[in-house]
């Protein structure tokens, strides 16, 4: 198989495990993640968005402003301050048709809604299309959400850490801010932009680094995200080559990128979504080849039939707990449409006239 050949099976397999109502499963074979979330949705809807697929993507979208706006009354609530419990915050995962879940979940996330006004703006601007008054309402009160309870603690992306305030969390914040104010031609949140800038700089940075979470100095993985999508700081920030220096140096084992040093998830393995990331900022800093060995790498990985998993075992940090998540849920998720999303971004990065 060459990166032709996976590139076309990435789309393939997105297309494929879209329901019918939009959404996109997080893993088609994994029980646990047969699931559609709006972080994982929000990045695949964008590499649609790259490859042409634009109806794919508007499905998406759709289905997530339908989602939103049937919770109008609950948000509209939340928006006022009247937060009596966490169980009444927007879920992080759906099934399909749109229902939230009724086991328990670590449902307090807030990163996945402003990553999916980031992929709204990112499809808006790519496909061409325009904004539906449902759209607008949709933004609106994801955009009040996120304005009102930007500042409490909640989980982070990998659904740990319920009292800490996560840096990339934060980040997404910010990026969806701005991309509602871009979206809907006002300057309504610039003002709370602005103060999460600050914030990360005065809060979020120890030895001149970014931190996992505020008051924490271990590095983490998804500390690329404060530059791809969310863009608070450039390849050319001194803070942010730090940091990603220290994810090289730290997480990057084996070919591929764990999530954080202590992570036990299935061992703590590799990640190829993460690899990809640090793969976009590779091409972002000047660096193609450096991002096509990591791009090479990736393909390895897939199996004959084009998958990619959500993580492998090459490189473990506890191989004692593998065993473990077996047990409980079955081999790492294969396919995770969420790596493919990466990996077809990684793709046109280096190839942007494919």
């Amino acid at each position: 198989m060459n990166h032709e050949d996976l590139y076309q099976k990435s789309i393939d397999i997105i297309i494929k495990n879209q329901n019918l109502t939009g959404a996109y499963v997080a893993c088609p074979t994994f029980p646990t993640y047969n699931y559609s979330w709006f972080r994982d949705g929000s990045y695949i809807a964008y590499a649609m968005d790259l490859v042409g697929e634009y109806d794919s993507s508007a499905q998406f979208h759709s289905w997530a402003v339908d989602n939103i706006n049937k919770r109008e009354t609950q948000i509209r609530l939340l928006i006022k301050g009247n937060l009596n419990n966490y169980e009444e915050v927007l879920h992080t995962r759906y099934h399909l048709d749109g229902d939230a879940g009724i086991d328990y979940w670590e449902n307090f996330q807030l990163d996945g809604f402003g990553v999916w006004l980031w992929s709204l703006y990112e499809h808006i601007h790519l496909s061409g299309r325009k904004l539906t008054n449902e759209m607008e309402k949709a933004i609106e009160l994801v955009s009040g959400y996120l304005s009102m309870l930007w500042q409490e603690p909640c989980y982070d992306c990998w659904e740990e850490n319920r009292n800490e305030k996560h840096i990339y969390t934060i980040s997404c914040i910010y990026g969806g801010l701005k991309a509602s104010d871009l979206l809907l031609g006002s300057n309504s949140f610039s003002g709370i932009v602005r103060k999460i800038k600050n914030l990360i700089l005065k809060e979020g940075v120890i030895n001149g680094s970014l931190c996992k979470y505020l008051g924490n100095g271990e590095v983490d993985s998804s500390l690329l995200g404060v530059h791809f999508p969310n863009n608070v700081l450039t390849t050319r920030d001194p803070i942010m080559r730090k940091t990603v220096k220290r994810i090289q140096s730290e997480l990057y084992k084996a070919g591929g990128i764990h999530r954080y040093t202590a992570d036990t998830y299935y061992g703590g393995g590799i990640w190829i979504l993460l690899t990809a990331w640090l793969g976009i900022w590779l091409v972002d800093d000047g660096k193609p080849k450096e991002a096509k060995e990591i791009l090479d790498w990736i393909l390895s990985r897939a199996d004959t039939e084009g998958q990619l998993a959500e993580q492998y075992d090459d490189s473990l940090n506890d191989p004692s707990y593998l065993p473990v998540w077996i047990e409980k849920w079955g081999a790492s998720a294969k396919p995770l449409l969420w790596s493919h999303a990466m990996y077809i971004i990684l793709y046109r990065k280096l190839n942007p006239d494919r």
